[in-house]
C-alpha cells in the first residue's frame, strides 16, 4: 500500500507543477474508539454491491483534501463504487446545499470533511432523517456522536505535540505567537486547546500574539508581517497548519529574522523546509491513513458488517532527524 500511496502522491505533485436504497446501519460497540497503528497497513474492504457514495470535501484547494480525494477515488474505482464528489469551498452553506443534493440523488452513504464545527452539524441530522449512513471525516462537528461513524485525528494531540516541541526548544521561556485556523473550525478549536494545555504548565512561556489566517498562506504572511512591524518580541511561532506556517516563514525570511516555526500536516514544501532547517519541525497528519480507514468503514457499514464508530489516526512529530522518512513518500 505504501508503494501505491507514493505513486499517487508523486502523480499529484507532477500535476501541481505542470487539477438506490440504504442498507440498515449495523453498529458494533458504539462507545469503542480505535487508534490505528501508524505502521500497520490495512486491507481494502470489498463491496457487496454497486454502491454510490457521496463525498463532500472541505475545500479542494487545500492539499489535505486533494490527497484524501486521490486515495478515495482509487479505492472506489477498485471496488466498483460510484463516487459523487462535491467541493465545499470552505463555505458552510455550500456544504449544506451539497448534502441536500446528495440525499436527493439517492446515494447509499455520505462522507464529509466539515468546514465548521457547528455549521456543518445539520449534515449529520439531514442524513439521519433520510436514513442514509453518514461518516464524518478528519474534523468533528458539534454533534459528531450522532454520526454513523467518525474517522480522523485527535487535534488536541497535534496542538500538544507542536507546543511541547517549541517549549523544549525555547528552554521553557519565551514569547509565542499563534497563527490559528478559521475560528469555529473544529481543528482550530482543538489544536488551540492542545496549545493552551501545554502552556498552562509553563508560566514563563506565554502567547503574546494570536489571530486567524483561515488556513491561507497569504493571510498568514500578511498577519506575521504586521506582527513583526509592531515590534513585539516573538521567540517562536506555532501554526495550526503547514500552509500558514509557510506564509509565516516567508514573512520572517523577508524580514531577515530566524524565528522557530512549526506547523501541522507534513506537506511537501513544509517537509523540505524542515530538512533545510528553515522550519523548526512539523507534525504529520496521516491523510492517507484517514482516507483508507474512512473508505473501509463506509464499506463495512454498507455491507452490514461490524465497524468501529470512532477511529483515530495518530499524529507524528517530524524533525530534521526523521524528515527523510516522510519525504520518501513524495
Amino acid at each position: 500500500m505504501k508503494k501505491l500511496l507514493s505513486i499517487l502522491l508523486a502523480l499529484l505533485l507532477v500535476a501541481s507543477l505542470a487539477a438506490c436504497t440504504t442498507p440498515a446501519q449495523q453498529n458494533s460497540d458504539n462507545s469503542a474508539v480505535t487508534v490505528i497503528d501508524a505502521e500497520t497497513d490495512t486491507e481494502m474492504e470489498e463491496a457487496d454491491d454497486a454502491y454510490t457514495i457521496a463525498m463532500i470535501y472541505q475545500d479542494l484547494s487545500q492539499e489535505f483534501n486533494i490527497y484524501f480525494q486521490n486515495v478515495l477515488r482509487t479505492r472506489c474505482e477498485e471496488a466498483g463504487i460510484t463516487l459523487m464528489e462535491f467541493d465545499g469551498k470552505s463555505d458552510t452553506e455550500t456544504q449544506l446545499n451539497q448534502c441536500e443534493n446528495a440525499i436527493s440523488s439517492g446515494v447509499d452513504a455520505l462522507m464529509f470533511i466539515p468546514y465548521d464545527k457547528d455549521g456543518a452539524a445539520p449534515i449529520i441530522d439531514n442524513c439521519n432523517d433520510a436514513g442514509i449512513p453518514v461518516i464524518c471525516c478528519n474534523n468533528v462537528t458539534s454533534n459528531v456522536d450522532e454520526a454513523t461513524a467518525y474517522i480522523g485525528a485527535n487535534d488536541i494531540e497535534a496542538g500538544i505535540m507542536e507546543t511541547e516541541y517549541i517549549v523544549e526548544l525555547l528552554g521553557g521561556k519565551g514569547n509565542i505567537a499563534v497563527v490559528e485556523g478559521p475560528f469555529g473550525h473544529s481543528a482550530q478549536v482543538a489544536r488551540q486547546e492542545g496549545i493552551e494545555q501545554v502552556l498552562a504548565d509553563y508560566p514563563d512561556c506565554q502567547i503574546v500574539l494570536d489571530d486567524t489566517a483561515n488556513w491561507n498562506r497569504d493571510e498568514a504572511m500578511e498577519l506575521v508581517e504586521n506582527w513583526l512591524a509592531g515590534g513585539t518580541q516573538i521567540d517562536a511561532i506555532i501554526c495550526h497548519n503547514d500552509i500558514m506556517a509557510m506564509g509565516a516563514l516567508q514573512a520572517c525570511q523577508d524580514s531577515n529574522l530566524d524565528i522557530p516555526i512549526i506547523g501541522i500536516d507534513a506537506t511537501y514544501d513544509a517537509l523540505c523546509a524542515v530538512k533545510d532547517g528553515t522550519l523548526a519541525a512539523d507534525v504529520y497528519q496521516d491523510v492517507y491513513g484517514q482516507a483508507e480507514e474512512a473508505f473501509n468503514v463506509c464499506v463495512r457499514i454498507l455491507n452490514g458488517t461490524d465497524y468501529e464508530k470512532t477511529t483515530y489516526v495518530p499524529f507524528q512529530l517530524i524533525t530534521q532527524e526523521n524528515v527523510d522518512e516522510y519525504l520518501e513518500n513524495f
